[in-house]
């Protein structure tokens, strides 16, 4: 078996145990406790572009009610220097736009708007995360969990404490009975054989949660050790510290296909003094808050894989993934075609900069290449490394094709 055979096969095994493990716990219940109403204690409610999102104290956010974060203190801004980049955004001469987000003013000083989720939709995501990833793509007929994506090639010496990407915002028309369509960074953490404790943010169109097509700022979290999967605040796991940016926010700037085109930037990285694992927004890197070090537990210390891409989950036909787009090399099947992820960067030493990712470290990975594809990777001094990523879904192969 060689290299990139070899390299697949750990991938396909650790993505085999995060979606049929991470949701459903030893007796087969849904690893999210409680499953009711939060519950939160608002001082003020914001309503924003059809959300309501409340105004609650920031020490009484659902995450510090959890035991294990129960005499945690709110660190309010990453400590230390920010890691620097390679390049210097300000240089960028594309006409791309990208989007800044909020909720104008924000919430008053002392409280963090979480977004409002009743019970009821509280159930619905409960069955929709179990029905989206407790089946691999061949296990059923008619069943898809797609993924087309670039990662860092997983070595014994891999040590990651930061990624960082603008990735390109589309809103494709989603198909087939509960869609959901998602382009993110990841990070991996653990050794190869227990490598499914995963911290994730991009943006989605998650009708199943959201309860509308609308693309999304979009974060989830997985722990192999207790076997759960979160997005967002819909469990205990994130500490949110921002006024004004509140996970699930709407993107409304969306790409045109051969038109305007947008884009979102991420950056994750590590603490180099408190520990935490931070998410930054946009140009200005504005801090919308972090997973604590203790929700990873034994695995706090560095990532050992980084990933970019696009995922495509669903039933028969499948959805959209991207702009809706497949890479070609035509000259019109790139950019303003497929949706395109640049200025791809890793942290690979702790308090260091962040350093563009080369050819020599990442390899692809393509589930279903007939639907969705990878390609056009490369370098160019505006843009960084960049990829682009996506498929139009549909029929995706399962009657022979």
């Amino acid at each position: 078996m060689n290299v990139v055979a070899m390299e697949a096969k750990k991938v396909i095994y650790c993505y085999s145990v995060l979606l049929l493990l991470a949701i459903v716990n030893g007796h087969g219940a849904w690893a999210i406790p409680g499953g009711e109403d939060i519950g939160l204690e608002s001082q003020l409610s914001i309503e924003h572009d059809g959300d309501i999102y409340d105004c609650v104290d920031i020490n009484k956010q659902p995450t510090l009610g959890h035991s294990l974060f129960k005499n945690h203190k709110v660190q309010m801004k990453p400590t230390g220097s920010f890691p620097k980049s390679t390049i210097d955004d300000s240089s960028i001469t594309s006409d791309d736009q990208t989007v800044e987000i909020g909720l104008g003013e924000g919430c008053p000083l002392g409280t963090v708007p979480i977004q409002r989720t009743p019970k009821e939709d509280l159930k619905g995501a409960k069955e929709a995360f179990f029905k989206s990833y407790s089946e691999q793509p061949d296990a059923k007929i008619g069943f898809g969990y797609f993924r087309a994506e670039e990662q860092t090639t997983l070595k014994p010496s891999s040590k990651y404490y930061g990624a960082q990407a603008y990735l390109n915002v589309y809103n494709p028309a989603m198909i087939g009975p509960d869609p959901q369509s998602n382009v993110i960074i990841k990070l991996f953490f653990g050794p190869e054989d227990y490598c499914c404790t995963t911290l994730a943010a991009g943006w989605a169109i998650f009708p199943g949660i959201y309860k509308d097509n609308s693309t999304r700022l979009h974060t989830f979290w997985s722990t192999a050790f207790e076997q759960r999967l979160c997005y967002n605040i819909r469990c205990p796991g994130f500490v949110q510290t921002s006024r004004k940016i509140a996970l699930g926010m709407k993107i409304r700037n969306v790409s045109k296909y051969h038109g305007k085109q947008y884009d979102i930037k991420l950056t994750i990285y590590k603490d180099s003094k408190k520990g935490h694992w931070w998410l930054l927004y946009g140009r200005n890197d504005e801090p919308i808050g972090y997973w604590p070090k203790g929700l990873l537990r034994n695995f706090t210390s560095h990532a050992t894989t980084a990933v970019w891409g696009g995922t495509a989950v669903g039933e028969d036909p499948f959805p959209p993934m991207g702009s809706g787009h497949k890479f070609t090399k035509s000259p019109q099947g790139g950019y303003g075609s497929a949706c395109y992820i640049r200025g791809m960067k890793v942290v690979e030493k702790l308090g260091g900069n962040f350093t563009d990712v080369n050819d020599r470290m990442l390899s692809k990975f393509e589930n279903r290449p007939i639907c969705y594809n990878v390609g056009g990777q490369g370098f160019s001094k505006e843009w960084g490394y960049g990829i682009f990523v996506g498929g139009a879904g549909g029929l995706c192969g399962y009657s022979g094709l």
